[in-house]
């Protein structure tokens, strides 16, 4: 069964109140917000009924798709009290431990999510005032912009950081792509973070247009 005719099912199972801003209402809130954030992180999807659904297989989740809903997500979608994010993880959970009661292999299948949403919630702050920065640098690089030959717009991972420089491989990206910083960005700035940015190639230097959200690629502690 694809991922979402398994939360499809649970949601059956243990009906749970939803929004008007759902995007899958019969999912209910939370399995509902993770299944957008899933689309969002290019799980495999098609479009039926007039709405994208989730046709990947339970396994092909991973770490890094927890981490985009729990910090690049969830604060920017409505959920910002800790109480209604705790709501929302531990519907997470339940989905997750009622996979494995129906013996449904999945990617955290004998790992420990609670370790690796502890490990998550580590990086919110780290992440939150990460995307601020970025967002300010791209401000002031639009105050006066140079002439750009052309943009990239991609999700992209940290590979390298030296003095004020990372280098960036994007995901739709075969190269690496190096870009400067202000020391207080690159300080907060990790090995493996992923970075949703919009890039401009002046020919000379690639140059910070628009940032989105900052969120860790974090390994999975058993």
């Amino acid at each position: 069964m694809t991922l979402y005719e398994l939360m499809n099912e649970y949601a059956k199972e243990n009906p749970s109140s939803s929004s008007k801003e759902d995007l899958t209402p019969e999912l209910g809130k939370s399995l509902s917000l993770l299944h957008s954030s899933l689309i969002q992180c290019e799980l495999e999807n098609e479009a039926q009924g007039g709405t994208l659904r989730l046709i990947a297989d339970p396994c092909d989740i991973e770490p890094s798709h927890l981490s985009h809903f729990i910090i690049a997500y969830l604060p920017f979608n409505s959920i910002t009290e800790k109480a209604e994010i705790n709501h929302v993880l531990f519907d997470i959970y339940s989905f997750f431990n009622w996979l494995d009661k129906k013996k449904v292999p999945h990617g955290f299948t004998n790992k420990n999510i609670s370790q690796l949403v502890k490990q998550l919630c580590s990086n919110q702050e780290r992440c939150l005032k990460l995307s601020q920065l970025l967002d300010s640098e791209s401000s002031r690089v639009l105050k006066d912009p140079p002439a750009i030959q052309t943009t990239l717009n991609d999700i992209f991972l940290v590979k390298k950081i030296e003095g004020n420089f990372i280098s960036l491989k994007g995901r739709h990206q075969k190269k690496i792509l190096r870009l400067r910083l202000p020391l207080d960005t690159i300080k907060l700035v990790q090995l493996n973070d992923y970075l949703d940015l919009i890039l401009g190639d002046t020919s000379e230097k690639w140059v910070l247009l628009e940032s989105g959200q900052a969120y860790p690629k974090i390994k999975n502690k058993k």
